[in-house]
């Protein structure tokens, strides 16, 4: 059979993941083998790709799982669409098309969203005798030490997310944004590699803080512990992420590479984003879980995100 090769972050092909759920039914459509080599967080992908670049090597042929800010740092190594648009492109959320115009035209290509937030464990916040903060600087405090799991922003998009977000809001100049981060030191517990291993230990009870998403909520709804974790939307503001997939060097006119960049924004996969990776579908048509619809919504988003 003919195969496609395809670089993704581990979360998306782990055995619970979306991976699994929708890459049987490509395989079926395509009749190809999809081979998905997992490159571990999002930020780890960009360093594959460079890896690929300075061995003068073609593995893959679609990056999934770049980000806005990923996908910006990537561009070197990534191949816009040229006159072939995907089938499918038009059911894109307006909101969804709106902000990606410009990204669209370079060849990204969005398959869902998700909304950054802090998630706490209400009963560990209890048992520290600690209230989740509503502003951002309040992590600064002292009575917040060592109760925060982060990503590292060199190879987690997540975590540079939260750099992001922080430069949004307190980077009036180098020294501000230095000033933060050497503040909010403290409140570390660890630089995590990727959201995986944060989320991992966040549930283990080593911090009651993660930084992570407000359909993170949702997971805990579905999954029988109701109350205990919830988002917690800060009075500044939340980023939003919009992840996306992208041709590599010389793979835009393979057949099945169009063909999966297709299938990302069908029906049969978008309807499969809630419950399967935890973030929000791209296109319209597509029902929400009951649990998606309990989580908090941002009234405010903050920019973070650049061309």
């Amino acid at each position: 059979k003919p195969e496609l090769v395809v670089y993704a972050y581990d979360s998306l092909v782990s055995k619970n993941g979306l991976g699994p759920k929708v890459f049987p039914e490509f395989e079926k459509q395509c009749g190809c083998r999809l081979r998905v080599i997992a490159v571990g967080d999002g930020g780890k992908l960009l360093n594959r790709l460079q890896l690929d670049a300075a061995a003068k090597k073609q593995v893959a042929q679609v990056a999934l799982g770049l980000d806005e800010p990923v996908f910006a740092r990537a561009r070197q190594w990534l191949e816009p669409w040229g006159e072939w648009k995907p089938k499918g492109l038009e059911k894109l959320l307006p909101e969804v098309a709106a902000s990606q115009s410009k990204r669209l035209s370079q060849g990204f290509l969005p398959f869902d969203r998700g909304v950054f937030a802090l998630m706490v464990d209400r009963e560990g916040l209890k048992k520290a005798k600690l209230v989740a903060p509503k502003k951002l600087s309040e992590l600064l405090e002292p009575r917040f030490r060592r109760t925060l799991l982060l990503q590292d922003p060199r190879t987690s998009t997540p975590g540079l997310a939260f750099l992001l977000y922080s430069h949004a809001l307190h980077g009036s100049g180098s020294a501000g944004l230095a000033d933060f981060w050497t503040n909010l030191k403290p409140s570390w517990l660890t630089l995590a590699p990727g959201w995986d291993e944060a989320y991992g230990l966040f549930l283990k009870g080593e911090a009651p803080l993660v930084w992570s998403y407000t359909t993170s909520q949702a997971y805990h709804l579905e999954h029988g512990d109701p109350g205990r974790y919830e988002a917690v939307l800060f009075d500044e503001g939340q980023p939003m992420q919009v992840e996306g997939a992208a041709f590599l060097k010389g793979a835009a006119g393979n057949e099945l590479a169009r063909k999966f960049m297709e299938f990302l924004i069908s029906p049969a996969f978008q309807k499969q984003v809630p419950l399967g990776n935890w973030m929000l579908p791209v296109v319209s048509g597509i029902t929400l879980p009951e649990s998606f619809k309990k989580i908090p919504q941002a009234k405010k988003y903050v920019a973070t995100a650049s061309d």
